[in-house]
């Protein structure tokens, strides 16, 4: 009788736990999709803009997303103490607003706004290391670096007409340098007047970069990371991902290879 009523017992406890278990999950997962308020660009927001204006010019509106797909440095509204700041980069129609994304203005140089403690660097690459021109000014992108090892190693001839030479491929080394930083600017590579005609068109089988849709890309880099990303540029092939809040893009310590 004891046995059974122990049984019972236990029974009974088991069902408590995990209605309680159920109970927390449910809790948590109604959490998640609370909505919670975020500011969004209704239009093309230019580099340099200030929060307040960029609020009464009505070109970031609130909108509602569900909590948990909203990233933690997203701002919610424009209070007294960024109402001054402004925009570090140009921010494209949809983009969330990140707080990161809002900086002194003293801090503009030129055409282009750097974020606090960080430089302006430029890498040149191709289009389909571009993402296929998808990069943009205000995106974040992992910098990968593509380099040939061994002590007869050559360098990797990699042109923007997509003909790609290796010695022997199973030396070539490809590795994420940089797992996050942010696009100031992209412009399409200059063509050198000596491969232009007189009217400014492009000389047929010129070979410049321009012609073969190459791309300067300039970004905010620490100082540490920029010397990374000159030394990448002389003597690597660079190239880019996009990434967003949820991509969980770490930094890269093992490089991949052909086997």
């Amino acid at each position: 009788m004891v046995t059974v009523m122990l049984a019972g017992l236990l029974a009974v406890l088991g069902i408590v736990a995990v209605l309680a278990y159920v109970g927390r999950a449910n809790q948590r997962a109604i959490a998640g999709m609370k909505a919670q308020y975020v500011l969004v660009a209704k239009q093309a927001i230019p580099s340099g803009t200030a929060a307040s204006q960029a609020v009464s010019g009505g070109l970031l509106i609130r909108e509602q997303l569900p909590a948990s797909s909203v990233p933690p440095d997203a701002v919610q509204s424009i209070t007294s103490d960024i109402s001054g700041l402004v925009t570090s980069a140009p921010i494209q129609p949809g983009q969330l607003l990140l707080r990161e994304m809002l900086v002194q203005k003293s801090q503009r140089t030129g055409a282009l706004v750097i974020p606090p403690g960080k430089v302006a660097v430029t890498v040149q690459v191709c289009l389909s290391a571009d993402v296929g021109g998808y990069v943009k000014a205000g995106n974040y992108v992992a910098v990968f670096d593509t380099y040939i090892t061994g002590s007869n190693s050559q360098s990797l001839q990699v042109s923007c007409d997509a003909t790609h030479q290796a010695p022997n491929r199973t030396a070539v080394f490809t590795q994420m340098v940089l797992p996050k930083v942010q696009v100031l600017s992209v412009t399409p590579a200059p063509v050198p007047q000596s491969l232009t005609s007189g009217s400014g068109a492009v000389v047929a089988g010129g070979t410049a970069a321009a012609t073969q849709g190459a791309v300067f890309v300039t970004l905010a880099a620490t100082p540490q990371d920029a010397k990374l990303l000159v030394l990448l540029n002389a003597t690597g092939v660079p190239a880019f991902a996009l990434t967003t809040s949820s991509s969980g893009v770490t930094a890269d310590l093992q490089p991949a290879q052909f086997k």
